[in-house]
């Protein structure tokens, strides 16, 4: 006897509701009203923006509880990107139809400034869909992804980049040349300089001992303990090894050890992974794929749908390294030492100093060699107004740390130059002619895109180590297209001959087995949206197996019920025992390719992950429609019912 289980039928509606919700297409005229432009956090929070008297939209920020680890600058910034992006549909631009201001009492503004902007700014308002109209309630349970295509299909840009260990090696050695004797000389360890040591990936660190303590050896015996203490801290080197020890200084050497240059590898390119999505996401780029190639120092990414390889090369081979350096003092008494482009540099310069190049005017300049501050102490970047209301400039802001260091400098120097380096280019050279806090200014011939684009890069963060493309493809959306065809064509096929079959071999049950296969299908396409995968070539390949896949859980569970059937059973005793008797089989069978699928995701790269989610995800929902789903349309269809014999 067949017994109803309402929790069973509740189940199987509501994934193939929640299936069907993921794949329902959802153009933009219905999606934005429904979902909103804005992320739902800042929506949750935000009050409706008002259209003021002067034609502007304002929203007051000075009240609101901006979600856990944003800040207002955060705040404004997505507000910014969310209003360009729209208004750029209704063919508006940015300083020419409108502009963005904030007021020291956080009220945020897109002030309109054109008659064009002007015209119906109500409805201008309106058609940006900053809020959802449907509940966030709602909205956290109804589904708002929806099926992407990989690169292999909708065409788009592939490149590879390779982090460049060697440079890498030689970056860290001089860093630290630089860091040690800093570090020590703020641990009261006087340390006269650290420098590399021909041919070898180690440093010669020599430390000068006060003479206070050299006529006590007790007291000199715990100062050099403590310098060996505080050189054995050092991270990636080996444990400092005494070359000599003299009564005024003592030489050390730390070499960098293959362990440490591994680990600093490791580091290195999590943190070029960590720095590209950051820039990914600043830029727009949208549905990137950027992950580490197994075992290997390189980084694959692929950008789906991207016209040409212009826009994402530019932002993956920018370094994005900013320095701030002092110009040296002129020989002759000048305070800035340079010369033009036509002129040669100096032959013989002075220790401690290097020649680096204007970007754009080629003009060299002698800068000193060591780095006062790093790009890594800035908090915000972001283009605004230069010297004259005609220039734009790239404004910046430090962290507590940034604004600390950066005060000290422009107070130890002022009258002199310091340059502002990108990349080993010198932006600006500005004379400092008082102390700042906090912030510094690059000028420079820019239009606002380039502001925009230098301010993403500084937000972004530089990459710690030196990269290269080696290797760049382009996908054109043709041979997207002609794939996805025969991949449809496949699978149509396949699906037919299957459908077919079972039909004929089966009768009745074989239509039980292709309504469970097309609800496979449903659950496959929809997990993979649910999950933001993207259907690629392979994995279109995962689903043609999984069709065949399905079809065998169902035969081996339809030959059970007929051996049943064979030994004069009654119908529905049948179909329970044969269910039962296949369930460990069909089991065994799927865990066993379930765990290969796992195998192939862990170690595979690009399109064999693609195929092992496919196969994963088709192996869990064939296993549901076989086991479940069929049962329970037998048992609606005959469980209580007086059968007495079943068409299979």
């Amino acid at each position: 006897m067949y017994r109803f289980n309402i929790w069973k039928i509740v189940l199987i509606f509501g994934v193939l509701l929640l299936s069907v919700l993921y794949l329902i297409p959802t153009p933009d005229r219905f999606y934005l009203p429904l979902y909103g432009n804005l992320s739902l956090n800042l929506q949750e929070v935000l009050p409706p923006f008002e259209v003021t008297d002067d034609n502007a939209f304002k929203v007051d920020l000075a009240e609101v509880k901006l979600p856990e680890g944003t800040t207002f600058q955060e705040a404004t910034d997505e507000l910014q990107e969310v209003f360009k992006i729209q208004l750029e549909k209704l063919e508006f631009e940015e300083a020419v139809d409108y502009q963005f201001d904030t007021t020291e009492a956080k009220e945020f503004f897109v002030r309109l400034i054109s008659d064009k902007a002007k015209e119906n700014p109500t409805a201008t308002l309106e058609s940006l869909h900053l809020f959802g109209s449907l509940p966030t309630t709602l909205r956290r349970i109804i589904p708002n992804n929806r099926l992407k295509l990989g690169l292999d299909l909708k065409g788009g840009v592939h490149l590879v980049l390779e982090v460049d260990l060697e440079k890498s090696k030689r970056e860290l050695l001089k860093a630290h040349s630089y860091s040690i004797p800093e570090t020590l000389t703020a641990e009261k360890v006087l340390c006269r300089q650290a420098e590399q040591i021909n041919g070898e990936d180690a440093l010669n660190v020599l430390v000068e001992i006060p003479s206070r303590f050299r006529t006590d050896p007790e007291e000199k015996k715990k100062y050099l303990e403590k310098t060996v203490g505080l050189l054995n801290d050092i991270d990636f080197f080996e444990d400092a090894e005494v070359i000599a020890e003299k009564e005024a200084q003592s030489s050390y050497r730390l070499h960098l050890s293959d362990k440490g240059m591994q680990e600093y590898s490791d580091q290195a390119i999590e943190q070029v992974l960590i720095v590209l999505r950051n820039r990914v996401d600043a830029f727009g780029v949208a549905e990137p794929s950027i992950r580490q190639e197994a075992n290997r120092p390189r980084i694959i990414i692929e950008l789906p749908g991207a016209k040409d390889s212009s826009g994402p090369l530019r932002i993956v081979q920018t370094m994005g390294r900013l320095e701030f350096k002092m110009v040296k003092k002129s020989p002759s008494g000048g305070s800035l030492w340079s010369g033009s482009a036509d002129t040669p540099p100096p032959d013989n310069l002075p220790e401690n100093t290097e020649i680096r190049y204007h970007h754009e005017t080629g003009d060299w300049f002698v800068l000193e060699s060591p780095v006062l501050l790093t790009g890594q102490n800035i908090d915000t970047a972001r283009p605004g107004a230069g010297r004259t209301s005609f220039d734009i400039a790239v404004h910046m802001t430090f962290d507590r740390e940034g604004s600390s260091k950066f005060s000290k400098i422009t107070g130890d120097h002022i009258g002199e130059h310091l340059a502002i380096l990108l990349d080993d280019k010198v932006q600006s050279y500005p004379v400092i002619n008082t102390q700042i806090s906090g912030n510094a200014v690059i000028e420079g011939s820019f239009s606002f895109p380039e502001a925009e684009y230098l301010s993403n890069i500084l937000k972004a963060g530089a990459f710690p180590v030196g990269v290269q493309v080696g290797e760049e493809r382009t996908v054109g959306p043709t041979l997207g297209k002609e794939a996805i065809d025969n991949g449809i064509k496949a699978a149509i096929i396949g699906l037919g001959v299957v459908l077919i079959f079972m039909v004929i071999y089966y009768r009745m049950s074989g239509l039980i087995a292709i309504v469970a296969l097309v609800f496979n299908m449903i659950i496959i396409l929809g997990a993979l949206a649910g999950f933001g995968a993207a259907l690629t070539l392979p994995g279109i390949a995962g689903l043609v197996l999984t069709i065949g896949m399905a079809v065998d859980a169902n035969v081996l569970i339809f030959e059970r019920i007929r051996e049943e059937l064979r030994t004069g059973k009654a119908v529905w005793d049948a179909i329970t025992s044969g269910y039962k008797r296949a369930f460990i089989t069909i089991l065994d069978a799927n865990l066993t390719t379930f765990f290969t699928a796992l195998v192939l995701y862990h170690f595979g790269t690009g399109p064999i992950k693609g195929f092992a989610v496919t196969l994963g995800i088709g192996i869990l929902a064939s296993m549901f429609t076989a086991i479940v789903v069929t049962r329970e349309i037998y048992g609606l269809a005959i469980g209580n019912r007086n059968v007495e014999k079943l068409s299979i």
